[in-house]
């Protein structure tokens, strides 16, 4: 005779086989199906993002007559090395692993903010507040700042990735900068690389403190 404390607990039921099957084909379909690609595609959109917003921007200056393709022809040196950075910090944030390549990434940067300063010369006067370059640039580049921001939830959280990609969201605000002001060296390294950093402070920020979606590395 048993006390009630030592009450037998029913046995537990066992799973049915068709439950069971089902778990099995779902673990070995997650197990088999390729991943590879899923930070190219990455690469794709945040970078895509970032020449679509270019492209746009100065189809629309061009439009209205507010550049000219002779302006944008002298200004080819600076816009091609932007719209490269743009792609390269892309695809040096999300690529897995690659640390040292994240470094050459920023490295190229650097480079690429010095030529936009270097290459202006005299001040053209501006009806407008030299900040509004600032802010227009932050604006601008919150779109791409988002795509990386949601990119980077699908990876492990990892500091020089989310800087490096918030370089490149940052670059979508420097290059309609070259589209669209004429200013002077001092503006430009005041009030348009602000801009830049700016935004690569907000990616890098807001990353950290959403939880990530994956630990991929």
């Amino acid at each position: 005779m048993t006390t009630p404390g030592e009450l037998p607990l029913p046995a537990p039921r066992p799973p049915s086989s068709s439950a069971l099957a089902a778990a099995r084909a779902a673990m070995q379909a997650e197990a088999t199906t390729s991943r590879r690609s899923s930070w190219r595609a990455g690469v794709v959109r945040g970078a895509g993002t970032i020449v679509g917003l270019a492209l746009a921007v100065a189809g629309v200056l061009l439009a209205v007559g507010a550049c000219t393709l002779d302006f944008l022809a002298a200004r080819s040196v600076t816009l091609a090395s932007l719209l490269t950075v743009g792609v390269v910090t892309t695809w040096a944030s999300l690529r897995p692993g690659g640390r040292v390549g994240r470094f050459a990434a920023l490295g190229l940067s650097a480079v690429s903010a010095g030529l936009l300063v270097l290459s202006r010369s005299a001040e053209v006067a501006s009806s407008q507040p030299e900040w509004v370059c600032t802010v227009s640039h932050v604006a601008v580049g919150l779109a791409p700042a988002a795509v990386v921001i949601l990119l980077l939830r699908g990876m492990a959280p990892n500091r020089l990735r989310a800087v490096v990609a918030g370089v490149a969201a940052g670059s979508t605000g420097a290059l309609v900068g070259e589209l669209a002001c004429a200013q002077s060296r001092s503006h430009v390294a005041l009030f348009h690389l602000s801009a830049w950093g700016l935004v690569a402070l907000f990616v890098a920020v807001v990353s950290s403190r959403l939880s990530p979606r994956s630990y991929a590395p």
